[in-house]
């Protein structure tokens, strides 16, 4: 049954079968409806997983997302772990169950949103959401390692096995991808558990007794990882100065050291190629029709261009 209120979900049937399948969603009526509208470009939002909201006769509501098969390899380990230990830090939404491809978490209602890139660009929020990615880091290995150039790697060769129309001068962001590894691994790279996630739509904005507050949400590629990388990708999404930038290393860190900040920018580009790249491969492998894959695809390589382009970057991995 859909809920009174709410927009139609246009994949009815396909939603209910899995309902069907969810063994904690059974012998109880419930009530659904749409709770988030893919949508690729510009905000990357709802594109891994159908969303619902589902209410449960006598309980509060529920934020479900059901993962679609063809993006199964994009959803690591360790991600049902990083949501279970986010809630409870209290940086995410608490996890009500979770199983092969579902996860069920509290639902977070108005005025509870997702957050857009000029949000982040307020210093306060984007302080808040650094701070709670250092308690996510602060706490036990999970186990499974994410590398961002592993990933590069593997989307390359999918690209390539699926004859996916990369854009001119791909193969060059992805060599200086492979450098940047190579730089990175010199340099030393210190593994603490992290998201992995820039995106500022993974990010929620509520109010908690009077006062802004914030969680985080989609811990797909969760994995034990050098800091500096979700701190970079979460600085190429939100800061375009270099004083932002500056202001962004300081809040995380303490001071702004330069070769921290060049670390950020370096994983900022990684970052980019490597949404570009699964951009690109997603317009031709995902079987959902009217979802801007490409054109996010496009903007990410696009992005990545602008700092391996720059005539400092060689001095930024000498720098590192």
């Amino acid at each position: 049954m859909k809920l009174a209120g709410y927009p139609e979900t246009p994949f009815e049937h396909r939603v209910e079968a899995a309902l069907a399948r969810i063994p904690e969603l059974q012998n109880c009526p419930l009530a659904y409806a749409l709770a988030a509208s893919p949508v690729a470009s510009p905000t990357h939002r709802a594109v891994a997983s159908d969303c619902l909201r589902v209410a449960l006769d006598g309980e509060a509501e529920i934020f479900l997302k059901i993962r679609h098969a063809d993006m199964a390899d994009d959803l690591t380990p360790a991600a049902m772990r990083a949501a279970e230990r986010a809630g409870r830090l209290g940086i995410g939404p608490a996890v009500r169950f979770a199983g092969e491809g579902h996860i069920g978490l509290d639902f977070l209602p108005d005025p509870w949103r997702y957050a857009r890139v000029g949000d982040l660009q307020a210093s306060g929020t984007l302080a808040a959401v650094l701070a709670a990615l250092r308690r996510l880091q602060a706490e036990a290995l999970f186990g499974h390692r994410f590398c961002p150039f592993a990933r590069i790697e593997a989307l390359a060769r999918e690209a390539d096995a699926v004859g996916a129309p990369l854009p001119d001068g791909t193969g060059d962001l992805i060599a200086a991808a492979a450098l940047i590894g190579e730089a990175m691994r010199a340099s030393g790279i210190d593994l603490r558990p992290c998201r992995n996630d820039g995106i500022a739509s993974n990010v929620m904005l509520g109010l908690e007794g009077g006062r802004e507050s914030i969680r985080l949400v989609d811990f797909d590629l969760a994995g034990d990882a050098d800091p500096w990388f979700e701190v970079g990708a979460l600085i190429n999404e939100a800061c375009r100065f270099e004083d932002e930038r500056r202001a962004a290393v300081e809040a995380y860190a303490g001071a702004c050291d330069p070769r921290r900040l060049d670390r950020c920018r370096l994983y900022g580009a990684v970052d980019d190629v490597m949404w570009g790249l699964w951009g690109i491969v997603r317009a031709v492998t995902a079987p959902r029709g009217g979802i801007e894959f490409f054109k996010y695809g496009q903007w990410r390589l696009f992005h990545a261009r602008t700092t391996t382009g720059a005539r400092d970057f060689e001095a930024w991995l000498r720098n590192l």
